[in-house]
């Protein structure tokens, strides 16, 4: 039997480090909002069975215009966000019809240029995993600094990237990991952290340079550099 592949796109992000009062993901990009960008790249994928939306309650409307006006078939829920984006994904997975072996994208609501291609490969690398992450490798030297901002450490860049998402999992592992990292009150960094915390092996695929995140305002305006290229 053919596994199906599910994407849950958490979207209950307020925004802070942005600034205004719109949410980033319901910010336009060339006329629309960053959040349909997103959707739209899984939409558009005929691998995609179906997409899930977690936010806010006080988003629903909004979220559900953006899937009436875009013609999102794919988009079958709606589930509710919670304080972490943890409990969002783990909302939207409890509200996902899934079997054992399905495949579970997760990917961010502010990275509205993954390409078709990634997505293909961040579930065909799979194969034989139980979790794929895409990531670029980092060019920039990297350091750390103590709490007065001095340098204390140069870190080698050698073997040192940058994650990205969709980050693809199998449906079991990741429902496991989720309970049992409830159960123990753990909060991972993403999703990818808790599969290992459980000893589950991470695998990672090449990234997309273009696969950028917006979190502030200055990656708003090399999103449309990104569009007008």
């Amino acid at each position: 039997m053919k596994s199906a592949v599910k994407v849950i796109i958490p979207a209950s992000g307020s925004g802070v480090r942005f600034g205004g009062k719109t949410a980033k993901q319901f910010i336009l990009l060339n006329g629309k909002e960053i959040l349909a960008h997103s959707i739209k790249k899984f939409q558009d994928e005929k691998i995609i069975d179906e997409i899930i939306v977690s936010s806010a309650g006080e988003n629903f409307e909004k979220i559900k215009n953006i899937v009436r006006k875009n013609k999102f078939s794919k988009v079958k829920k709606i589930a509710e966000g919670g304080k972490r984006r943890q409990d969002s994904v783990y909302n939207a997975l409890i509200n996902l019809e899934c079997g054992m072996n399905d495949i579970i994208l997760i990917h961010d609501a502010v990275r509205p240029f993954v390409t078709g291609k990634l997505i293909k490969e961040v579930v065909s690398s799979l194969q034989g995993a139980d979790c794929v992450i895409p990531a670029v490798s980092i060019s920039d030297t990297i350091v750390r600094t103590d709490k007065n901002n001095f340098v204390k450490e140069v870190i080698d860049r050698e073997g040192v990237y940058a994650v990205q998402t969709p980050q693809a999992f199998r449906y079991d592992v990741l429902m496991q990991c989720f309970s049992k990292a409830n159960r123990d009150g753990y909060t991972g960094t993403d999703e990818a952290s808790i599969v290992r915390r459980y000893g589950h092996k991470v695998k990672v695929t090449e990234g997309d340079r273009r696969n950028i995140k917006i979190t502030v305002k200055k990656d708003l305006e090399e999103a449309g550099k990104y569009r007008r290229k």
